[in-house]
């Protein structure tokens, strides 16, 4: 929680492919605008990789551009269409608030025993703090053949090293552009939706590779101080907000009001 009691907040944005599909720039823009929007800003945007379809520099000028207006701070991973994009190469970890961030480069599709040591060494090192691990590919299979036939080489490793450190409560990731969830013990896994195209959610290895229709979307994480809390987020039309009936609102808010005097009293 941050000192004004609300949860901390990363809203993480995914698989951007500017230059790539077509429209893929502007719902970058529509994600920045729905979170400059929000009453309650976010503490940092995590972009967590393919932000560029091919890493040319034009592209990437093109998303500093996009990003520009964003008004929280933002940090970036690398993806494997990113490779030679030298202002998010490499590992590196930063602090937010409470928590701990591990950055990783898996722009080329691996994670090896020098990037074992590395990850190793900076949880050993703070092992006292929650720590969230960002990384472009899943570290685990998906289910969705051909996006795992493109995965990460060398995902058991990282398995392997994060199941050594309990503090680790959450990895990041995307490459696969759709929500997809799973657990090692207590720390849980999320790959995040694409702002650019959908994958297909189709787990019979028999059918081909297929993208949908779906809208683009982007992932908010809230730590709590004990957990992290996900919700996935339309960007556009689908995320229109509706009015609910004024009756219903009012037990709520009484409910919320109740609620927050508890909290007040005990503290």
């Amino acid at each position: 929680m941050t000192d004004s009691g609300m949860a901390l907040v990363i809203a993480q944005i995914s698989d951007v492919h500017i230059g790539g599909h077509v429209g893929s720039a502007e719902r970058l823009t529509l994600a920045i605008d729905a979170i400059n929007s929000m009453t309650a800003s976010p503490d940092l945007v995590l972009l967590t990789g393919d932000l560029t379809q091919t890493g040319a520099a034009q592209e990437w000028d093109e998303l500093l551009g996009r990003l520009a207006p964003l008004r929280v701070r933002w940090e970036a991973i690398a993806g494997n269409h990113d490779r030679g994009i030298a202002d998010i190469a490499g590992h590196r970890a930063v602090d937010l608030g409470r928590l701990r961030l591990a950055l990783l480069d898996s722009s080329d599709d691996t994670f090896d025993a020098d990037d074992a040591a590395w990850l190793e060494a900076e949880l050993a090192a703070h092992a006292d703090r929650p720590t969230v691990i960002a990384i472009h590919h899943p570290p685990f299979d998906t289910g969705i053949w051909w996006m795992d036939c493109v995965g990460l080489n060398g995902k058991e490793l990282f398995e392997a090293v994060v199941r050594r450190h309990p503090h680790v409560i959450k990895v990041l990731s995307g490459h696969v552009h759709r929500p997809i969830q799973t657990h090692w013990g207590t720390c849980a896994l999320w790959v995040g939706p694409s702002t650019s195209v959908s994958v297909a959610a189709d787990l019979d290895p028999s059918h081909e590779p297929a993208e949908t229709s779906e809208g683009p979307a982007i992932s908010l994480h809230a730590f709590t101080g004990s957990t992290i809390v996900t919700h996935v987020v339309p960007i556009g039309n689908a995320a229109a907000r509706t009015t609910i009936a004024p009756d219903f609102i009012a037990s709520v808010r009484t409910i919320q009001k109740a609620r927050a005097d508890a909290r007040s009293r005990r503290s």
